[in-house]
């Protein structure tokens, strides 16, 4: 895992190495291990080395082909790497990394390269021949990669703050803000919140010529994919999992330096948790888990119970109320675009507390809610589907299992089903529970005319309407937020983050399973939970989705009320141009005069992007 930075100038100019030089050193948390660059006439490349595989000079980057006619810069790690070597035409290797085998795959194949790849990557490669820059994502988005246009030059790099400290132009981009604010909306597109810089889309490679020309092209189709291959049933989806599960996670364990878990005391981790202990696939392995300091059952609680069942050494981290001015910023300037929890501030602490000691790789248990239907709002996606295949009598009988499974009051049971339907139809402007949070009379009359905006829509290619919520939050939604989050709290400390769950192939497999294999019986998540049954016991596996327990709400109108009216009553806030400050501020006093309000979702915003202005635009 590394960070990458590169310039390339259209005009025939020299590239002056103090850019590229100056963009890597801002990346220097990224890549603890080492520095590099590469420059000719009119490119230069820069890379951050974190080792994991081969820790020798052997490994340095940029490197370049034996022929000198190919540099590549990569931020990433290949797992099958050494079975690719084995298909490959080139013997005269010098290093044992997957950077030399993706550059020779790439010699060798070209772009029908990434069809080989196994793993999380972002890279560039300088063909210098053809005077072509070639630029990759992974399928699934777990590796970043930013580019932008100015002034007769393309810059690329890892994080957006690179950009910026080659004299990148910053300016917000206030329609990716609008999203935000008016529909919950974040990594939602290829925008991001600073105008004129871009994410490369995930399963894409970019080309760029000499003459500033870009062509994108995608190499990896998940529609066309499930709608040419066979629905797999319930008990072909059960060992089916069992299997790739299995092998994504030994290829995940392969590395040079000591590896961990992350253990939330959800289901995927615990799952995660319990296939390593069960192949005794690391030596010494070692849990991670945060908290909240709240003298209430958190969330170290549940995971305590999944590692005294597994013989683990569990490391928790805890993150108190005074922590939080000064970590939300800290958080912010690595994220670089706001975050939507304190959970957030939560994982940073604990990546800093055990990054001295702690192992540098470390497996996560994201993506299994997404590819299992397990997210308790994909309870109306499903009922339309019943109601579709079954009829309304049906669906109906189901919707009052699944308010039983929830253990939902029956006097809250109509409320429920209209937030799930909001939460489901209205992608963003609920929270998961399907709590709406849009408050349009908190903006300023030149950022909101107090008329409804256009919703932002997004593809739903399937037949099925759970099938098209999973898609929408893999790709547009819920899931790339998540993996910035992942990405970011982990290189923020010289850390590399791995999710085996979402092996591509797993995330295939799991989209071509019968609706049945996901939800049976009211059962969200069925065939991973009854693939599992041998690694941990019934009462673990059968707990229904719960959300995260943390504290937000109690603290933001609490503990945290005298930081967040300060905010609230800057000078910076109510000059903005976007929040009409009275407003915000009577909406924040109701919230704190509530004994249980709802949701804090909004309250979080508005202070997120304040902060966020104030700094990575005001500084």
């Amino acid at each position: 895992m590394c960070g990458i930075a590169g310039i390339f100038d259209f005009k025939s100019r020299p590239v002056d190495e103090w850019r590229v030089k100056s963009m890597v050193e801002s990346m220097a948390h990224r890549g603890p291990n080492g520095q590099g660059t590469y420059s000719d006439d009119v490119i230069a490349l820069g890379h951050r080395r974190l080792s994991i595989f081969d820790l020798t000079k052997a490994g340095n980057q940029p490197m370049v082909s034996p022929d000198k006619n190919y540099v590549i810069t990569f931020n990433g790690e290949i797992y099958n790497w050494p079975e690719i070597r084995k298909k490959l035409k080139n013997k005269n290797w010098i290093s044992q990394t997957d950077t030399e085998t993706m550059l020779h795959a790439y010699i060798e194949h070209g772009s029908n390269c990434l069809k080989l790849f196994n793993g999380m990557f972002a890279f560039a490669i300088w063909d210098k021949k053809k005077r072509v820059l070639f630029l990759a994502r992974d399928r699934i988005g777990i590796k970043p990669l930013y580019f932008g246009y100015n002034e007769g030059r393309f810059y690329f790099a890892s994080e957006i703050k690179a950009l910026f400290s080659a004299n990148y132009p910053k300016k917000p981009n206030y329609s990716v803000i609008s999203d935000f604010l008016q529909w919950g909306l974040i990594d939602h597109s290829d925008q991001t919140f600073f105008d004129g810089i871009m994410s490369l889309v995930p399963g894409h490679y970019m080309e760029i010529d000499f003459y500033g020309n870009r062509t994108l092209n995608k190499y990896w189709d998940l529609i066309t994919i499930v709608k040419e291959r066979d629905k797999i049933n319930t008990v072909e989806a059960i060992e089916a999992y069992k299997n790739l599960l299995e092998d994504s996670i030994k290829l995940r364990v392969r590395s040079d330096v000591p590896v961990g878990v992350f253990l939330s005391g959800g289901i995927d981790s615990s799952i995660l948790a319990a296939q390593l202990v069960k192949n005794n696939s690391v030596q010494g392995l070692e849990a991670y888990t945060y908290d909240f300091e709240t003298g209430e059952a958190g969330e170290a609680d549940y995971a305590s119970e999944v590692a005294q069942w597994l013989g683990l050494e569990q490391k928790v981290s805890k993150l108190s109320s005074s922590e939080v001015p000064d970590l939300f910023s800290k958080v912010l300037f690595n994220e670089e675009m706001p975050v939507t929890s304190l959970r957030v501030l939560a994982a940073h602490k604990l990546y800093e507390e055990y990054a001295p000691s702690g192992s540098t790789v470390v497996l996560e248990g994201h993506g299994g809610d997404h590819v299992g239907a397990g997210f308790e709002y994909y309870l109306m996606a499903n009922l339309m589907d019943v109601i579709m295949r079954e009829g309304t009598g049906p669906a109906f009988d189901s919707m009052l299992k699944y308010m039983d499974l929830y253990q939902i009051d029956e006097k809250d049971r109509l409320k429920k089903l209209f937030n799930v339907i909001g939460a489901i139809t209205r992608i963003g402007s609920s929270t998961q529970d399907g709590i709406s949070f849009i408050k349009r009379k908190c903006f300023s009359k030149y950022f909101n005319s107090y008329e409804v905006p256009k919703r932002v829509t997004f593809p739903r290619p399937f037949d099925s309407h759970l099938l098209n919520a999973q898609y929408i939050d893999l790709f547009y939604h819920n899931l790339p937020r998540v993996l910035r989050y992942a990405d970011r709290g982990s290189m923020a400390v010289g850390r590399e983050t791995r999710v085996p769950i979402l092996d591509h192939r797993i995330v295939e497999f799991s989209f071509c399973t019968s609706e049945e294999a996901r939800v049976f019986n009211n059962q969200q998540r069925y065939f991973m939970r009854k693939a599992s049954e041998e690694l941990l016991p019934k009462e673990i596996l059968q707990r229904p989705k719960r959300s995260v327990v943390d504290p937000q709400r109690s603290w933001l109108k609490s503990e945290l009320k005298g930081w967040v009216n300060d905010i609230f009553s800057s000078k910076s806030f109510g000059q903005r141009g976007i929040f009409n400050q009275k407003e915000v501020i009577k909406e924040y006093n109701k919230f704190c005069d509530q004994e249980n309000p709802i949701t804090s979702f909004h309250i979080f915003q508005y202070l997120n992007l304040e902060l966020w202005f104030r700094e990575l635009i005001d500084t």
